[in-house]
């Protein structure tokens, strides 16, 4: 289990390792969109990873991708449909 914080909110939840981020943000019930159903066809699940990034799964070509494509994107940025969950905390920031 990991510990994922969300902001604005604050809010912090336990997932379990290997959970994409998408899904565990969706379970606590947090306001991301998903407009592709997770198939990384869209930007509209991007978050900044604010605290322990290197911790989710490595950054694959797809999502790569995807990112170079996005306006104001960073180096904290991630798909939330793409990264999975490890064993250290993370906190994310929700773009409106």
């Amino acid at each position: 289990m990991t510990t994922l914080t969300v902001l604005p909110s604050g809010k912090s939840y336990e997932v379990a390792a290997g959970t994409s981020l998408l899904k565990a943000l969706q379970a606590a019930g947090e306001p991301i969109i998903s407009k592709c159903g997770g198939e990384a066809k869209c930007e509209s699940c991007h978050v900044f990873v604010t605290v322990g990034r290197k911790s989710l799964s490595k950054i694959q070509r797809v999502e790569n991708e995807k990112l170079d494509g996005i306006v104001g994107v960073s180096s904290n940025s991630r798909l939330a449909c793409q990264a999975l969950l490890g064993e250290e905390a993370i906190t994310v920031e929700l773009l409106k």
